[in-house]
């Protein structure tokens, strides 16, 4: 999709992460890539499980981040709903998540400071 045609920008992250899917069977966090993100949403690589059934399914996705200034390592909990799916370029399943409720501020301020490092739209 042309950039130019999202409401709003994105900025790559190229992140490792974890995801956990709400309601699973058999919980667990499993390893991720978070490709990009925006103040509305984010997309991710995962690896497994590779079902079918995945669009419309809540997701959390944790992300860690250390501080410019102080170089502590925090953690950024997102939580959003899978809108959708394609092939991913490592082998596994690129999804499209947009973020659900209110954002603690935390998080806000780590998706903004992405939305800010963009220099183009």
């Amino acid at each position: 999709m042309d950039e130019r045609r999202r409401r709003v920008p994105r900025q790559e992250a190229g992140r490792p992460g974890k995801y956990l899917f709400e309601n699973d069977p058999e919980p667990a966090w499993r390893e991720c890539q978070v490709l990009d993100l925006s103040v509305l949403g984010a997309r991710l690589e995962i690896f497994e499980p590779l079902r079918h059934d995945l669009i419309g399914r809540e997701i959390t996705v944790e992300v860690q981040k250390t501080g410019a200034v102080t170089g502590a390592l925090s953690t950024s909990r997102l939580v959003g709903v899978i809108r959708n799916v394609g092939s991913g370029s490592e082998g596994g399943i690129q999804i499209g998540i947009q973020f659900v409720g209110d954002l603690p501020w935390s998080e806000h301020a780590v998706l903004d400071a992405y939305d800010r490092m963009q220099m183009l739209w």
